[in-house]
């Protein structure tokens, strides 16, 4: 990803996501000033130590890996905040989980397109129809899928150890699962 496509992936997708998220989020705040570039630059260094570790540097990486990692520099950079509260307010976890929200959105994002974009240079009506209403999730039994995962990447980055490799796994996997899932759904209206 160039800067031109960060440049557009940040005013299309990025920034529309950090305003929706603080219209409905009254106890969080966007840390204004570097935090883009310093995404952008996250980017970047984690991009190229991918490209070395998978020993082919000027080769291109799947949608997973770029996704990963461009969720990896949402979380690392931390563009939300919670704002100061009186004491004793509860703030709910889903603002306390707003930066891994908005980088798994984020990631979600860019793996729908690279799959739309690839379908529809290939004509692929039935890939289309498959992810045209985005992705499906597995069912929890505490919680829902989602919130799982908000959950697993709070606490990767509290613990210092987010795996770019393992967490391109969980975007293949999801995406696996929804094809599936579409198939299976497709194949039972044409019974």
């Amino acid at each position: 990803m160039d800067k031109v496509v960060y440049e557009r992936l940040w005013d299309q997708s990025i920034k529309p996501k950090i305003n929706r998220m603080l219209s409905e989020d009254d106890y969080i705040f966007f840390i204004d000033g570097q935090v883009k570039e310093k995404i952008w630059l996250t980017y970047e260094e984690y991009k190229n130590r991918v490209h070395t570790y998978m020993h082919d540097p000027d080769g291109r990486i799947d949608r997973h890996k770029v996704a990963s990692v461009m969720l990896y520099s949402i979380i690392i950079n931390k563009p939300f905040e919670i704002k100061i509260l009186p004491s004793k307010q509860v703030v709910p976890s889903s603002s306390l989980l707003a930066n891994e929200t908005l980088a798994l959105n984020v990631a979600l994002g860019i793996v729908w397109s690279f799959i739309f974009e690839d379908a529809n240079n290939k004509s692929d009506t039935i890939r289309l129809e498959i992810f045209k209403d985005g992705f499906i999730f597995p069912e929890c039994q505490h919680d829902d899928y989602l919130t799982h995962v908000y959950k697993m990447l709070y606490y990767a980055k509290y613990n210092k150890y987010y795996d770019i490799f393992a967490f391109s796994n969980i975007l293949f996997l999801i995406e696996a699962y929804t094809e599936l899932k579409r198939k299976i759904d497709l194949v039972g209206k044409g019974s």
